[in-house]
């Protein structure tokens, strides 16, 4: 028996989970196993005190064995996390009602010297028999649901299913794979072109890094990039690929190819070293390369977060000459207040905006007044994701600095980079 609660014990409850399993296989019903993780938990100790959050870790255990069509076993397998399961009939939707219960009970309001106090869960479940035959099968797989439905944000009941445990196991093999995949030379980087609109001409390149694992395959940066930053690898990372960003640009400016700029993408984790501004300058001047040939990108999920010490490492950088550009503008908590208060050059708008402009939409009012209001602040566009003509030829007439977009060209690996085009003038075919 749980002290705290009074509710069984973990190693007594998988003993009964293990009988409950065998009833419900031999009456052919169907069984459910729920993981209930009360969500901020901390934030109610934190605030009311320990004492409080014991009498409320009871109220909730008592409401959840109360719960549901039939009787449940419930116990405390963590700080504020529960066990249910339950016996349900088989032909019918009963599983949906228990999950909704099991929900309900947490959410109830309580008393708390007269005032409301409301709570919420995130919930992962599995089934007797699809989604396991064994007890030991059936807690897996709701821990599984349970870690998606946190990663989602939390207050949400999920049900096992085989693609959130691949999604769980390729996560685990991703953040294995990394470290000695910066070792391993497997990282490189590719080029996209940008061009200027007023006369054509190249004005350089946006570095994009890949991973292609001899095992995993080509693995997309949108899967391991918040991997890399949940585990702090972010940091060498970046510093890699500014490096190799500033090899490849001196060995353009050695061929006489300048003057370009490069741009690379920095995340809010590297911002957040003390030590970010002092090494990007090392290796700029390692490279011998000007500091006005390198734009950094940070996106707008840093003007949410940005602290002293990241408008101080932006603001010293910006000084020194290096170029600071906010990336995909429009997908995140657009605020105009942060192109007044972040020290930027430029404004990069999403590909999302300029995907319709083109056709009469909303999108391309607001890119068209965009334009001018970014213009008015003393800051340069770049537009993302221009494929189409009458898309250039509108943000031509709007006045957009710059383009980039499958138009112009695909991102290209080093051997890809057409240095002819670079060397006659610069101006893409399809212009």
């Amino acid at each position: 028996m749980e002290a705290l609660t009074g509710l069984s014990g973990r190693k007594e409850v998988f003993a009964q989970l293990e009988t409950a399993v065998h009833l419900a296989r031999v009456a052919d019903n169907r069984l459910i196993v729920a993981l209930v993780d009360l969500d901020r938990f901390y934030r109610l100790n934190a605030t009311r005190g320990h004492e409080f959050g014991d009498e409320v870790l009871n109220i909730v255990g008592s409401r959840l064995e109360q719960a549901g069509p039939s009787p449940a076993t419930v116990c405390r397998i963590g700080g504020n996390t529960y066990m249910v399961s339950m016996q349900l009939r088989h032909g019918t939707d009963s599983c949906l009602h228990a999950v909704e219960a099991i929900k309900h009970a947490v959410e109830l309001p309580i008393d708390e010297d007269g005032t409301e106090l409301y709570l919420t869960s995130s919930i992962g479940a599995a089934l007797f028999p699809e989604d396991g035959q064994s007890c030991e099968q059936l807690v897996c797989r709701a821990e599984s649901a349970l870690h998606q439905s946190k990663s989602e944000g939390g207050n949400r009941t999920l049900f096992y299913n085989l693609d959130n445990t691949y999604r769980l196991h390729r996560r685990i093999d991703i953040e294995a794979s990394l470290r000695p995949a910066l070792y391993m030379r497997q990282f490189y980087l590719a080029y996209q072109p940008i061009f200027r609109v007023s006369d054509g001409k190249m004005r350089g390149f946006e570095a994009l890094i890949r991973w292609k694992h001899p095992e995993l395959g080509v693995i997309s940066p949108a899967e391991f990039i918040p991997i890399a930053e949940h585990n702090g690898l972010i940091v060498p990372i970046g510093e890699w690929v500014l490096r190799e960003a500033c090899k490849r640009l001196a060995g353009m400016n050695n061929y006489g190819l300048g003057p370009l700029i490069i741009s690379v993408n920095i995340s809010p984790v590297q911002l957040q070293d003390p030590t970010f501004a002092q090494t990007v300058l090392h290796i700029l001047d390692e490279h011998d390369i000007d500091y006005s040939s390198i734009e950094l990108e940070i996106t707008e999920n840093v003007t949410l977060k940005h602290s002293e010490k990241v408008l101080s490492s932006l603001s010293k950088l910006r000084c020194a000459g290096v170029r600071i550009a906010l990336d995909d503008f429009g997908t995140g908590y657009s605020s105009l207040v942060n192109l007044k208060q972040l020290p930027i050059h430029c404004l990069k708008i999403d590909k999302s905006f300029i995907r319709e402009i083109d056709l009469p939409s909303a999108e391309r009012l607001i890119v068209e007044s965009l334009v001018d209001l970014v213009h008015k602040l003393g800051l340069e566009v770049i537009a993302e994701g221009v494929e189409y003509k009458e898309q250039y030829e509108l943000l031509k007439s709007w006045g957009c600095d710059y383009v980039q977009g499958f138009l112009f060209g695909k991102p290209m690996n080093p051997g890809q980079l057409d240095l002819s085009m670079i060397k006659t003038n610069g101006t893409p075919a399809s212009l």
